[in-house]
């Protein structure tokens, strides 16, 4: 485990910004999408990783990528208490101001790019059920599960421990195939870097 601000996590965020250019870069080169990088403010307050410019227009976009599994991950509460808890704190990816998801798959040479609004329409689905219906499955305060099936595949919000800090989450993971399934996204094939796995 390591706190925040120590050599690993910093380490990890720098791998994580360097990844992000590199899924831009492959979508900017490959496929012609002019994404262009945010100001610090944008980045580190509204968590915008890119805008993608079109004639006049911009629209934030979120950069992601998956190192084991097939879905696309949205932290609902970086922290979590319960539903009412005092210390709950929206995660990232509901607060931000993106509203566009580009997601590489593991396969790292499928981009998806889908609308924040979606996802965000999937994940309030699966809150609402979870606190109507009940988790699934239910460990206790730092381990719960809630699968949601929409569109063929199976959706999770899990209440689980964040391994590099011990702090519990509320994390949703949605099937790509779901949102591609629903016309909900766009697939894009990239070649990335060999120094990808630095």
């Amino acid at each position: 485990m390591s706190l925040p601000g120590t050599l690993e996590t910093r380490q990890r965020v720098r791998n994580g910004r360097r990844r992000e250019g590199q899924i831009a870069d492959a979508l900017k080169q490959q496929h012609g999408l002019n994404l262009v990088e945010p100001t610090d403010h944008e980045d580190k307050i509204r968590k915008i990783d890119r805008w993608l410019v079109d004639g006049t227009s911009r629209t934030a976009v979120q950069i992601k990528y998956r190192e084991s599994g097939d879905d696309l991950l949205v932290e609902v509460f970086d922290r979590w208490d319960g539903w009412n808890g005092p210390r709950n704190k929206i995660g990232r990816d509901v607060q931000g101001d993106s509203k566009l998801y580009a997601v590489l798959r593991t396969d790292r040479q499928t981009v998806v790019l889908t609308s924040a609004a979606v996802l965000k329409g999937i994940v309030n689905e699966m809150v609402e059920a979870a606190k109507t219906i009940g988790w699934t499955v239910d460990n206790g305060p730092s381990s719960k599960t809630l699968r949601y099936f929409k569109a063929g595949g199976r959706c999770e919000l899990k209440v689980q421990t964040d391994p590099y800090d011990g702090r519990t989450k509320m994390v949703a993971y949605i099937p790509a195939n779901v949102l591609i399934f629903e016309n909900q996204a766009k697939t894009y094939k990239v070649r990335l870097p060999k120094e990808w796995q630095d």
